[in-house]
């Protein structure tokens, strides 16, 4: 029986890539494809009418137009619609030649869609417009609409789905050299693994940061079955997303071949430093609740980031886990993920009340004390190095650093305090004393060593 996919491809500013990501998508070698895009209120000129011209012409894609809510949510969008949450209702009543039907959701309409469009081709009579529903598919598999797949990525996943819940397959960067996770694990031969072993390979090489969201197939039974979403409203959502699919499959085929091309933008959502946030963004609030200072709403947002994650990854160790499974879950990455959620207290404000969040991770900061790596990245040498050397990257810098150097040193120092005086209220956090493999290299790292030499001649 032929395999229906799913592709979920959300979409935001990326009129300079999204053609190349959609050429891809409808010259698969592998056809039975069911295809949503899922514009998150893009701003720029040509991403939404780039969109709309692949819609109308291959009636296997679906659009969706929306009010911005972040990556998670138009992934979370594709999930429901393939799901059949959506109730559909056409605003087109004629069935003309060439054209985009367009369609309301009716009902719960959470993430605020406006409009849906369906190329013309896909209905045969006007009557099939009010019977429009979602259709049946056996895999789903999500494409982000800067990247894309080589042209047999589909028919090589398909082939290879039968009985298995989660496939994992390698990708290749376009303008970058470095190491892919899956090189990191050392997979290099395919095969099938449990959860189990995939753990142990996790504790075997430190990786305690995992992440899965493109680079695989998943059989939409099986997701649907675990329950399992994007957290809304934060970045690096797939860390949440891939241990917790991952520690609830039963099978992960390995297929380390490298089927999809990942470009690294310095503009994209998780590399930026600064940004434009306008009123169409989910984050403007926020924003005016910073004082429209994007370098302190970044950080804030990195503070929702693992808050949530290790919330929601507490949840997934209810869930029908094997004993062994759940503890080697919660040991390998609740205590890097514990480590991160701290620089909520180097923020003067808290509009969400994430510091609340802090307390309902109580038991987990009173078991896990948090390292000693961590402790000196919060302290004077280390997070001034690091300023300088992301700050001020070329000689053209030099004379600014030296310039700058008092103010930095001293808006660091006042952070100290302010992070001092509010981590007093969550007197369970602890900072392990003992010195570990990874705050040696702390203290040899380039951030760190910078930094000793900037505080000592720097009055």
């Amino acid at each position: 029986m032929n395999k229906t996919v799913g592709v979920v491809i959300p979409i935001y500013n990326v009129e300079k890539y999204l053609k190349e990501c959609l050429d891809s998508v409808i010259n698969q070698t592998y056809k039975n494809l069911q295809v949503i895009l899922v514009n998150d209120g893009s701003t720029d000129k040509n991403s939404f009418n780039i969109a709309k011209e692949y819609t109308l012409k291959d009636e296997r894609l679906i659009l969706f137009d929306k009010k911005n809510g972040g990556h998670s949510s138009a992934k979370n969008v594709g999930i429901e619609y393939f799901s059949g949450e959506y109730t559909f209702k056409n605003k087109t009543q004629i069935l003309e030649k060439n054209s985009l039907i367009e369609f309301n959701i009716e009902g719960d309409n959470p993430y605020e869609i406006y409009r849906v469009y369906k190329s013309c081709k896909a209905f045969k009579t006007t009557k099939d417009l009010t019977n429009f529903i979602y259709p049946s598919i056996d895999y789903i598999i999500f494409l982000d609409s800067d990247d894309y797949w080589e042209l047999d990525c589909i028919e090589k996943c398909v082939s290879r789905m039968n009985g298995i819940n989660v496939l994992w397959f390698d990708y290749k960067f376009l303008n970058k050299n470095k190491a892919t996770q899956m090189e990191i694990y050392n997979y290099t031969e395919e095969q099938i693994i449990t959860p189990l072993q995939w753990l142990k390979r996790t504790r075997e090489i430190g990786n305690y940061l995992f992440w899965y969201a493109w680079q695989g197939m998943i059989d939409f039974t099986f997701l649907q079955k675990i329950n399992i979403k994007f957290i809304n409203q934060i970045i690096h959502e797939d860390h949440h997303f891939g241990i917790a699919l991952f520690s609830m499959a039963s099978s992960i085929y390995i297929y380390p071949k490298k089927k999809y091309i990942y470009r690294v933008r310095k503009t994209s959502i998780s590399n930026q430093k600064q940004y434009n946030i306008d009123s169409s963004s989910y984050l403007y609030s926020l924003y005016l609740e910073f004082d429209k200072n994007t370098y302190e709403l970044k950080r804030y947002q990195m503070s929702i980031n693992w808050i949530l994650t290790s919330l929601e990854l507490i949840k997934i160790l209810k869930y029908n886990l094997n004993s062994e499974i759940s503890t080697l879950v919660e040991q390998i990455f609740l205590p890097t993920l514990l480590d991160k959620t701290l620089i909520i207290f180097f923020i003067n404000k808290d509009p969400l009340l994430l510091k609340n969040k802090l307390k309902e991770l109580k038991n987990y900061f009173m078991k896990f004390h948090l390292s000693k790596a961590e402790c000196l990245k919060y302290q004077l040498p280390y997070r001034l190095g690091y300023f300088v050397l992301m700050n001020y990257k070329n000689l053209a810098g030099l004379a600014k650093i030296i310039f700058n150097i008092k103010k930095i040193k001293l808006k660091i120092k006042n952070e100290e305090k302010l992070f001092e005086k509010t981590i007093k209220d969550f007197p369970f956090i602890v900072f392990s004393l003992d010195e570990d493999l990874e705050s040696k290299k702390i203290k040899k790292h380039y951030s760190y060593r910078l930094g000793k030499f900037l505080e000592y001649i720097v009055i």
